[in-house]
């Protein structure tokens, strides 16, 4: 078991020995309700081998996690309750849909805490139960051999009504069996397939190097246990598709024990990939204009100053912001500046090599970066930029001529890094546009005059939480299914006796430059949100979530994860309600030391949020590295929704996602009816936004929510 599966504070033996009478409990209630000839047995009869094999369960997995060797899935009692089963006149159908109740019982059990559990304990829990259903059926087809033709009939129905692929082997090898569904995911029939080699039909590739393995059958056969494949596996059919699938395989004996062949359960897993793949591509870029977003401009420009340090190259970044765009959105509609933005976009790609250097900064505003020999090289290249947009538009049959302001940066004079360099090209080009627009503004340290008022600014931040300045609002996040309330966020504001309401757009950056200020103010945040969680507890009021955001400041430090814990130990709180929200784009920067400290949270029992989900340039493998319990749709994607079919993609296939990886989905910035109806249409369960409250103070957010609770 790896170091994560350690960290673990929740272990799945102390979960099956804590839970077992309750799930034994809420079985037998389901298996009754559901299950014709379950419902006459006494509860002894019914419950027969299920405590043995939970216990069985536990005591196997606790020998996992102390050893660290490889699981050894419990076999005996499940044989036993198949045997009775078959003597009680249960069909197969029946006794594995008991299998399949077991199931949906402990994980809704499990769920409100699964996080807490290892991929390796989940993963072996999976394939106990997987082998539950494997031994019933290898029991019934033992049973069937001896029995009538009829008996024999009934089995084969049975399977052919599974949804997963069935096949089934002799002790050669050869496919003697194959259900309808097996048949369509591998792409061939049952004449086609009956007599041949396993391992000849069930083309098995490793999903990275395509390499050619055994099938999970094959190996069941030659080393006489129980085989797993998957999901990092591909089954290559006839006509060359292939297929991303999970394979689990049990070997068949008789009652000798002599092996009669194998059985394999598999299931196709394209589903889960292709909405991996896509949200993915739409991660990454612009939805109205198909450019890379800012997140990946990022990412490609950190290779590219990586590249040109080796080298000792020149890059420039030109930030173009189109002039008087506002003026031809409401001249000739919304609809006719969202073509010209993809105009733009893809005349800007004519201009720069490789395309993928351009990048849409926001919503008329555009960044391109490329390697020059000099500064000159970089005026010639901005001459071009404003040629190639001076050019008229057609845009239904309307011709459009816009400029652009564009302020350029130079690496490495202006930096080294390259949020400070497309910073730096945004600042140039906000002095084009005010210098008279259509023209081109290098970056210089003048532009920089506002540094004093961020020092002046960060003087009185470090004094504002002495001065008691800070406080705390929440804002209510609402379930669409039910409209009632689920949680809410904690949100800092600052109130400044000369300077007013400073907007923590404005404050917290200047925080974040600072790390000992970021952090201080990091924790009395969430501080104060244990404390108000603590005054609400002891009111009396129903417990709720409390969401805070952390800074990748926070992030780093070594002693976050012990803060937090004697935060829960001093207010004496379940640390279920609380939830640390993380950017995606920040957690994408640190992704590696992200892990660890996250883990180590998940192991206290807090909830993890992704918050801005699908905005940060990933390939999602970090959903799959880190127990994320939240994505939290970013508000730019709710703009406009229902008029905007880029959007509306992105906002369902993130929906989809989760539902699929069990993670919960709330968007954020909801502000009509409208918007909150389309969410709720597809699935989203959460909501927060102006269209439910703004964020108020805590006396007023109880007032209006926790006493209707």
């Amino acid at each position: 078991m790896n170091e994560n599966s350690k960290q673990s504070r929740l272990q799945l033996h102390q979960f099956l020995r804590t839970e077992k009478e309750g799930i034994l409990d809420d079985w037998r209630k389901l298996s009754k309700q559901k299950i014709s000839a379950a419902y006459h047995l006494s509860d002894k009869q019914q419950r027969n081998r299920m405590p043995e094999l939970l216990e069985s369960i536990a005591a196997n997995a606790e020998k996992f996690s102390a050893s660290q060797d490889s699981p050894n899935v419990p076999r005996k009692w499940p044989k036993h309750h198949a045997q009775q089963r078959w003597e009680f006149g249960f069909t197969l159908e029946e006794t594995t849909r008991e299998y399949s109740f077991l199931r949906r019982v402990i994980f809704s059990r499990l769920t409100p805490r699964i996080d807490e559990l290892t991929a390796d304990e989940i993963a072996f829990l999976n394939e106990a139960l997987d082998e539950s259903v494997l031994e019933a059926v290898t029991n019934y087809i033992s049973k069937a051999n001896q029995r009538l033709t009829s008996e024999k009939e009934r089995l084969k129905v049975t399977l052919e009504c599974i949804g997963d692929g069935v096949v089934c082997t002799d002790s050669d090898g050869k496919i003697n069996y194959m259900n309808p569904a097996a048949q369509g995911i591998l792409g061939c029939s049952l004449e086609y397939a009956l007599g041949q080699q396993v391992n000849d039909i069930m083309i098995t590739l490793d999903e990275g190097t395509r390499e050619r393995l055994k099938c999970a059958a094959q190996c069941a056969i030659e080393n006489g246990r129980m085989t797993h494949r998957g999901p990092d596996v591909l089954l290559r059919r006839p006509d060359g598709k292939l297929i991303p699938a999970e394979e689990t395989a049990a070997p068949l004996r008789n009652a000798s024990g002599e092996l009669m062949g194998a059985v394999s359960t598999f299931r196709d897993i394209s589903e889960i990939t292709t909405l991996t793949q896509r949200l993915g591509y739409l991660s990454a870029h612009d939805a109205l204009t198909g450019l890379p977003n800012r997140a990946m401009m990022v990412n490609r420009l950190y290779d590219s100053l990586t590249e040109a340090e080796q080298q000792q190259n020149n890059i420039a970044i030109f930030h173009l912001d189109i002039d008087q765009f506002k003026d031809t959105n409401d001249m000739f509609g919304r609809s006719a500046g969202d073509m010209l933005l993809r105009k733009v976009a893809k005349r800007l790609g004519s201009c720069i090599a490789p395309a993928e250097n351009a990048c849409r900064a926001g919503n008329d505003e555009f960044t391109v970066f490329a390697e020059v020999q000099d500064q000159q090289n970089a005026v010639e290249l901005c001459e071009t930029l404003h040629e190639c947009i001076r050019r008229s538009f057609k845009i239904d049959n309307n011709d459009i001529n816009i400029t652009v302001s564009i302020g350029i940066s130079m690496y490495p004079d202006d930096g080294g890094d390259p949020h400070r360099l497309l910073m730096h090209a945004e600042t140039a080009s906000k002095r084009a546009k005010a210098e008279g627009r259509n023209t081109g503004t290098f970056f210089t340290d003048l532009m920089n005059r506002d540094a004093e008022e961020r020092h002046q600014l960060q003087l009185h931040l470090k004094q504002a939480l002495s001065k008691g300045q800070l406080t705390l609002n929440f804002q209510p996040q609402i379930s669409l299914s039910s409209g009632k309330i689920k949680g809410a966020e904690a949100l800092l504001r600052w109130e400044h006796p000369e300077f007013g309401q400073v907007s923590p757009a404005r404050f917290i950056p200047i925080a974040e430059q600072h790390g000992d200020l970021m952090v201080e103010i990091g924790d009395w945040v969430l501080s104060q949100a244990c404390h108000q969680l603590r005054i609400w507890q002891d009111a009396g009021y129903q417990s709720l979530r409390i969401s805070v955001n952390v800074s990748i400041v926070q992030l780093r430090r070594n002693n976050l994860v012990k803060h937090i814990s004697e935060l829960l130990e001093r207010y004496q709180l379940p640390p279920s309600l609380l939830q640390l929200e993380i950017t995606e784009s920040l957690l994408m920067t640190y992704i590696a030391g992200a892990i660890e400290q996250i883990n180590a949270l998940k192991a206290l029992g807090i909830d993890i949020s992704v918050d801005d989900f699908g905005t940060g340039y990933s390939s999602l493998s970090y959903l799959q590295e880190l127990p994320v319990d939240e994505l939290k749709i970013d508000k730019r994607f709710l703009r406009d929704v229902t008029q905007n079919h880029e959007k509306k993609a992105i906002i369902k296939t993130i929906i989809s996602l989760g539902e699929n990886l069990g993670i919960r989905v709330l968007a954020e910035g909801v502000e009509d009816v409208i918007t909150a109806d389309f969410l709720k249409e597809n699935g989203c369960e959460c909501a927060q936004g102006f269209f439910y409250s703004k964020a108020v103070h805590p006396e007023m957010f109880e007032a209006q929510y926790l006493r209707q609770l």
